[in-house]
């Protein structure tokens, strides 16, 4: 079962003057952490905090571990999963978010599925050993073993969360945070001189009207290729899937970003 907390009734695409904001994705789960090196095996290491870099953003939790084996059912391997600590497990950001948060969904196995969602400007959970409370920040989503409650955040700036465990050990696969990314904003080329791409919609090369060093990133925020070019040079890009991509590069001292179609 997924628990989708939605802060933004249109994500894909946000005009605002001649920026089109974009998106990038930071996921959760017991890989991103660092395995049992950081979070043991059923030993919630008496609520001493544990922190990781996952996308060059700082997280931490505590009352939280990797799972037993059969926990919570049979068959389940040791270490798939991270367990919270019924009312006392919170998994949060230490450092702020590139972008406002768009989206949280929580993906957990078993049966006990009910935490509450925090957002706020600044940390939400202090520091101090063995203390889970969260503090300065709202409310987005009402704990509820039958159903959730969502709070519009269209008109914030949360650049930090944090999800509170409910009365029961819980079993989350991953957490999968979508924000906004500044990095990847896209300028739209019809208001200004700088035209980076000659061609938005390609099969199989890029035309470029202007000489820069290029990174071209997907929708994920990853770079999948670069290249130094020059007017009128072409850049292969074939072997990319067929999607959206961000192709940035300085044009005249200024940073230049345009969207393209890969067919």
């Amino acid at each position: 079962m997924t628990k989708f907390y939605s802060l933004l009734a249109a994500v894909a695409l946000t005009v605002s003057s001649n920026l089109v904001a974009q998106t990038a994705t930071v996921t959760i789960d017991v890989a991103s952490i660092g395995g049992t090196a950081v979070l043991g095996t059923s030993n919630y290491n008496g609520g001493a905090e544990r922190t990781w870099t996952t996308n060059a953003i700082d997280f931490g939790g505590k009352a939280i571990t990797a799972n037993a084996v059969n926990a919570p059912t049979s068959g389940t391997a040791a270490g798939t999963n991270i367990q919270t600590q019924a009312n006392q497990g919170v998994i949060y950001n230490t450092t702020a978010l590139p972008g406002k948060i768009l989206s949280v969904t929580i993906n957990s196995v078993g049966t006990a599925r009910e935490s509450s969602l925090y957002g706020g400007t600044t940390r939400l959970v202090n520091a101090t050993a063995a203390n889970y409370d969260v503090t300065g920040g709202t409310q987005i989503g009402t704990a509820s073993t039958t159903g959730w409650t969502t709070t519009d955040l269209s008109g914030t700036d949360y650049k930090f969360f944090a999800i509170k465990r409910g009365a029961s050990a819980g079993y989350i696969t991953s957490i999968v945070i979508v924000y906004e990314n500044p990095t990847m904003a896209v300028v739209d080329a019809t208001k200004g001189k700088a035209n980076l791409v000659k061609n938005t919609i390609v099969s199989n090369e890029l035309i470029f009207g202007a000489s820069a060093k290029v990174s071209v990133y997907n929708t994920a925020g990853q770079v999948v290729k670069t290249a130094e070019v020059s007017e009128n040079t072409r850049l292969d890009v074939s072997t990319l899937a067929k999607g959206t991509y961000i192709v940035t590069g300085l044009v005249n001292g200024q940073t230049v970003s345009q969207k393209i179609i890969k067919k």
